[in-house]
């Protein structure tokens, strides 16, 4: 921390008890894949058994237990930057508004589409075709409050510019201040896995970062 205390405060948030470190994350007899590695993380499983599920996924779907009938106002969860993630999905459903991007986001909050999905049957088109009208309802669900939310908020500081976390971070923060009620928000911030030049590559990461 010390090299990147002065730009970024970090070291008051550790010491007040506001930010944790997950060091050396892994599991017993690693099979080397990064794709499978993923899933333990995000499913919470043992590294010999494969859930479908996500441990935030199956948390939220605890909470709010009659999301297909009665869904919330706000997104239980709202993540930048990645597609149907793993760590959100509960048993019947994906419990995280989904955008890809920021600009995506700036999009649905002002436009969406509702589309049915109870015709759809199990076949393989079907289930994914219900996985992205779901994706798209969700999103016309959710931008009124979002709107209104983003609206509402107010970025106090100056984020850095050419940083996508930092972009990423700045939408989170205006939902916030704006009293969305979204429980977890999930940015990313991707380029780790190198394969050459990695002194360059990653020391433009931790500056980001």
């Amino acid at each position: 921390f010390g090299m990147y205390q002065e730009s970024i405060n970090l070291q008051p948030m550790w010491e007040n008890g506001q930010m944790k470190v997950i060091h050396n994350v892994g599991y017993p007899e690693p099979n080397y894949s990064h794709f499978r590695s993923y899933d333990i993380i995000a499913s919470g499983s043992k590294s010999d058994v494969v859930w479908n599920t996500g441990w935030i996924g199956r948390f939220l779907d605890n909470e709010y237990a009659a999301f297909l009938e009665a869904p919330p106002t706000v997104p239980p969860a709202l993540q930048i930057g990645v597609q149907s993630n793993l760590v959100f999905k509960a048993d019947q459903v994906n419990m995280a508004l989904a955008v890809s991007s920021p600009q995506e986001f700036y999009q649905i909050a002002q436009t969406g589409q509702l589309y049915d999905t109870s015709t759809l049957g199990n076949s393989p088109r079907e289930i994914e075709l219900n996985f992205l009208r779901q994706t798209a309802n969700s999103a016309f669900r959710y931008a009124q409050t979002i709107k209104d939310a983003y609206g509402r908020g107010k970025n106090q500081v100056d984020y850095p510019t050419d940083n996508y976390l930092a972009e990423q971070l700045a939408i989170v923060a205006r939902l916030i201040k704006g009293n969305l009620g979204t429980r977890v928000y999930m940015v990313e911030i991707g380029g780790f896995d190198t394969h050459a030049n990695q002194l360059n590559a990653h020391t433009l990461l931790i500056k980001h970062l």
